[in-house]
């Protein structure tokens, strides 16, 4: 079992229009409508790639639709109803120029007494998960040392992806995997331009909080993952790019899939950007199954 936490949930509307053009009317080609949030992703990701998987987190008004969709795809769903309506993010998708505007809501405030209620059922569910995943932001009420906290209290694998103030605090509870962009990275080592500096940084980061692996993704620059005595990197699978939204996401499940699978660490990384391609070849936030995955693979 994975179980993967999210405190930030939401539904995604993309949309779809030739080009933007700030000061007139733009015509609207397609609209979806996905329920979103890191974890709840990485969750919808794996079981399609066959692995069992459980989403827990907070849950606010309006968001009916995310135990509904995840129960319906086999997915367990342990979520703590907080007050307040669920937020939305828009990305709009300029077809012609192959650019994505994303603009992200916040969720309400949290009270404290429900953080506590959530710390109980994580620590819960973490005792029957080979990996716990904790992605994405936070709401407001909700301090930047949560992560750090819920690393501390489970007693498994933790794997995290975060930015800023969320991924430093969170490192000091020693996770076993991270997963940073180009830009999360620099928030915590400062600015990197090269391939060797992103491996010395993602060095930088096991030899002083324990990390075991560092995979860090690079958009259509592909990815680089970094253990202790091994590195390697990949180009991104060519495929049409349909949506951004969730390829990150899809990336951690492709990584967690070789990782329950024991295949070595370049195997990893090749799952990794295999199944990344795979979210970003759908429209919205939809991920590739296990065919589409094996034949994407052997690119």
């Amino acid at each position: 079992m994975i179980t993967t936490v999210t405190l930030s949930p939401c539904l995604d509307k993309t949309v779809k229009t030739p080009k933007l053009d700030l000061d007139s009317m733009n015509r609207v080609e397609q609209v979806s409508l996905d329920i979103g949030g890191k974890g709840i992703n990485v969750s919808r990701a794996l079981v399609r790639l066959g692995v069992p998987s459980r989403a827990v987190g907070f849950n606010f008004s309006g968001g009916e639709k995310i135990p509904e969709t995840l129960s319906s795809e086999g997915i367990e769903c342990r979520f703590t109803e907080c007050p307040g309506s669920l937020r939305t993010n828009l990305k709009i998708m300029e077809t012609e120029l192959g650019r994505t505007v994303e603009i992200n809501e916040s969720n309400p405030e949290v009270a404290s007494e429900k953080i506590e209620e959530l710390k109980a059922l994580i620590a819960e569910s973490a005792e029957d998960s080979e990996y716990l995943v904790l992605a994405g932001s936070v709401p407001k009420g909700v301090g930047v040392g949560i992560y750090r906290q819920l690393g501390e209290i489970a007693n498994t694998k933790v794997i995290l992806d975060a930015q800023g103030e969320l991924l430093r605090e969170g490192l000091k509870a020693h996770p076993f995997m991270i997963k940073p962009n180009i830009f999360e990275l620099e928030t915590i080592v400062g600015k990197i331009s090269s391939e060797s500096e992103i491996i010395a940084a993602a060095r930088k980061l096991i030899a002083e909080y324990g990390v075991k692996l560092v995979l860090v993704s690079r958009g259509a620059d592909g990815a680089v993952i970094v253990s202790a005595d091994e590195h390697y990197t990949a180009p991104a699978v060519k495929v049409p790019v349909r949506s951004t939204s969730g390829a990150g996401d899809s990336m951690v499940a492709g990584a967690i899939l070789a990782l329950t699978k024991q295949k070595p660490l370049e195997t990893v990384l090749k799952y990794a950007v295999t199944a990344a391609a795979g979210a970003i070849s759908h429209d919205g936030t939809t991920f590739c199954g296990m065919e589409e995955f094996e034949e994407l693979l052997k690119k």
